[in-house]
């Protein structure tokens, strides 16, 4: 896995060209970044963020992305090594989807604190940028369930006062999702 090389897809130059799916600015970086010569160990060691690996694994869930001699097959689906498939970005669908494709083209979701608190993070530094930091210190030390779901709500109230109500929805409707019943 480390030694996979990437390229970017048709969707992927797409996306840089078009802005079409507004991915944040990590998964820009990310996503600029491959170039078909560099391993994804290289790319990790470019960009060492906490989040990077879980956003080279997002873009190449989304399609952005594929293992170079890899088939389609592969570069839609998570290698096998990663623990378990995660929905893509916080990145809104494309306003031409239709809800049957959104769902269909959606992988399921892992539920668990681990899951929830990965998914908090990466989505908090995309929307919120380095001024993140302290909230997903703060995440990350939660241990138990509670503790994490009271967590998040409160970065849940954060989000929209910084960045709007739509986007605090869609952070706590992924959050939500990820977190166990407690």
């Amino acid at each position: 896995m480390a030694e996979d090389t990437y390229r970017k897809t048709d969707k992927g130059r797409d996306e840089i060209a078009t802005r079409a799916n507004k991915l944040g600015l990590r998964e820009r970086t990310m996503l600029i970044m491959v170039d078909d010569k560099t391993s994804r160990a290289g790319l990790l060691a470019k960009n060492p963020h906490p989040t990077s690996e879980g956003i080279l694994d997002d873009l190449l869930a989304g399609g952005y992305i594929e293992i170079v001699g890899g088939t389609v097959a592969a570069a839609s689906a998570p290698p096998p090594s990663a623990p378990a498939p995660v929905q893509a970005s916080a990145a809104p669908a494309p306003v031409h989807a239709t809800p049957a494709a959104a769902a269909q083209a959606a992988p399921p979701v892992e539920v668990s604190m681990q899951s929830a608190s990965r998914y908090a993070c990466r989505t908090l530094v995309t929307l919120l940028g380095p001024g993140a930091d302290d909230l997903t210190m703060l995440i990350e030390k939660c241990k138990t369930v509670e503790e994490l779901t009271a967590r998040l709500e409160k970065c849940r109230d954060i989000v929209q006062a910084m960045a709007g109500r739509r986007k605090a929805e869609d952070f706590w409707a992924g959050a939500s999702a990820r977190l166990p019943k407690a």
